[in-house]
């Protein structure tokens, strides 16, 4: 349940209870009592406790950003300014993908209880999550207490549990949340054989994201032989990426050994970017032709070419011999027998290297004029914004988007103001990091905006394409994406206000991690070329930015 490395600090503050309390224990939330100690890890630490509110057993799970003083640019400086304020957006991210996870209620995720956030005595945030006490182990220790040598684990039962793990992916990926970190510590076998998936979170705290930004070059998420070629490379990171994590993954439950090793002659990166996966029955015999063809997919180099989490699920179940062997459910959901395809290829959420600037705290736009009287008033639609404004900052985007698509409906008359709504509801999705419909959204408004006679440089356009080429990169289709960005590149002007040339440069960025991701090595490298120039007009020869951009550009540059 912990990560590998040991925070200094954390264990102090957390199980140390602070004066005034009758027990001297530490409490979370005013209920939530600290008993003792289960595990930590580089960016969290793991306590047993009790609810004294339910009367329960509880798992407080503590989690920390970086500290304020390992800031590494003076205070004032626009790129100190800049890592703050996205350390905000990461929490805030954080606790609202803890609660979609939780809204799953999924019985391969462990149950989310409650979370909040106080301030360490530095002045960064602690983040805190209250989850189900499970009992169990982990799948390493199940791996390392196998003797693969003369008695493997039963194919049934490595089938049975790589299942699981691909049920709760299909259902994760459905909204938008990609884990990052599938490996067999981050696995937990249950009494009676149920697999849960943990960790869920972490990833968005360490700066993850689909595409990571140039002041977390270095803090991709994930542990290295199971991370994908495109985590390896600093390049957007998908559904995919999951899906050859779990290949690695059921590549050691099935021989013991994991795909990659690292050398002296070649490292682990390199073998991930560049080698092809020994074959899995080639390791060991008896393993099934279709097994074989599905590990070869899972951990194919290109995402495009590795199935989906479904697909993967439906492969594995008919190698189960039976319910008893390891408890597979029914279907991913676990409830109907039935696998639910997600209705969009699922991405990762990350933000934007800037503070995504809402459209609705911006003044309020002179209106395309209506043909007829629409059904909302013009007082109306401006109470709506005054409403959907005061949920987004209060950070409950799922009531402000349902109320949107209200909103939406009831002005479908009107084509001017429904058109008005449905951009206030793309800009929300892309805030909840629903970027799936988000893109499609932002896609079709736009194209409105041109049908109604807008020009391309108008601001309305270039903000839906700007915003429709984002979200089309964090979900992994980078078709649809790159002509959103180059238009957005092309007509946009870095003098129409203080946002845009941060939006061209972040426009560029992305432009080359997907060149980059689909064999356009040269145009991703010559694209990242200019954008350095203007980082280095902005910030300066030493900043984190240039000097992160460099490492992207040199890993780039190793793709054969």
């Amino acid at each position: 349940m912990a990560d590998t490395a040991s925070p200094a600090g954390i264990a102090d503050t957390a199980a140390a209870g602070p004066a005034g309390e009758p027990d001297g224990k530490r409490r979370f939330g005013g209920r939530y009592r600290v008993d003792g100690e289960l595990g930590r890890g580089g960016m969290s630490q793991v306590f047993y406790g009790y609810d004294e509110r339910l009367d329960r057993p509880v798992a407080i799970k503590v989690l920390r950003q970086s500290p304020a003083g390992q800031i590494p640019t003076s205070p004032d400086s626009p790129e100190n300014i800049e890592i703050l304020d996205q350390l905000e957006r990461d929490r805030k991210r954080f606790l609202r993908e803890i609660r979609t996870t939780a809204q799953l209620e999924h019985p391969g995720i462990p149950a989310v209880y409650d979370t909040g956030s106080e301030k360490n005595p530095d002045g960064s945030p602690r983040l805190w999550l209250v989850m189900q006490l499970l009992r169990g182990s982990s799948l390493e220790a199940l791996i390392d207490g196998t003797d693969y040598e003369t008695e493997p684990l039963a194919l049934a039962r490595a089938a049975a549990v790589a299942a699981q793990i691909a049920a709760v992916l299909a259902d994760v990926h459905r909204v938008d949340i990609v884990h990052r970190d599938i490996k067999p510590a981050n696995i937990m076998v249950v009494d009676g054989g149920l697999v849960k998936v943990l960790d869920f979170g972490i990833a968005i705290l360490r700066g993850a994201g689909a595409l990571p930004r140039l002041t977390q070059i270095d803090k991709t998420v994930g542990t290295p032989p199971y991370m994908s070629p495109e985590q390896h490379l600093g390049q957007v990171v998908t559904t995919a990426s999951d899906i050859y994590s779990l290949g690695c993954l059921l590549f050691e439950l099935l021989t013991g050994d994991r795909p990659f090793y690292d050398r002296p002659d070649n490292s682990l990166r390199a073998q991930h970017v560049q080698t092809a996966a020994p074959p899995v029955r080639a390791h060991r015999s008896g393993i099934p032709p279709e097994l074989g063809s599905l590990v070869a997919a899972m951990l194919a180099k290109e995402p495009r070419e590795r199935p989906t989490a479904e697909a993967v699920y439906n492969v594995l179940v008919p190698l189960v011999a039976g319910p008893s062997s390891a408890g597979v459910p029914d279907s991913p959901s676990g409830q109907d027998g039935r696998v639910h395809p997600a209705d969009e290829p699922a991405g990762d959420g990350r933000d934007p290297t800037r503070p995504f600037r809402h459209p609705l705290l911006a003044p309020p736009r002179r209106r395309i004029p209506a043909a007829r009287r629409p059904q909302l008033s013009d007082a109306a639609v401006d109470q709506l914004r005054a409403n959907i404004r005061v949920l987004l900052d209060n950070d409950r985007p799922a009531e402000a988007i349902s109320l949107l698509e209200d909103g939406v409906e009831r002005g479908a008359e009107d084509p001017a103001r429904a058109l008005e709504l449905r951009e206030l509801l793309a800009a929300t999705l892309f805030f909840a990091d629903e970027y799936s419909r988000a893109a499609s959204l932002f896609d079709a408004v736009g194209h409105e905006y041109r049908r109604w006679g807008l020009e391309p440089s108008h601001p309305w356009v270039l903000n839906c394409a700007y915003h429709a080429g984002i979200g089309y990169a964090q979900v992994g289709k980078p078709d649809e994406a790159l002509p959103q960005l180059r238009f957005y590149v092309q007509h946009a002007d870095p003098t129409a206000g203080d946002d845009e040339p941060d939006r061209i440069r972040d426009a560029r960025v992305t432009i080359a991690q997907l060149l980059a991701g689909t064999g356009h090595r040269a145009e991703a490298l010559a694209e990242l070329e200019g954008v350095r120039r203007m980082l280095l007009a902005t910030f300066g020869g030493d900043s984190t930015q240039v000097r992160n951009l460099t490492k992207l550009i040199d890993r780039i540059a190793m793709i054969r």
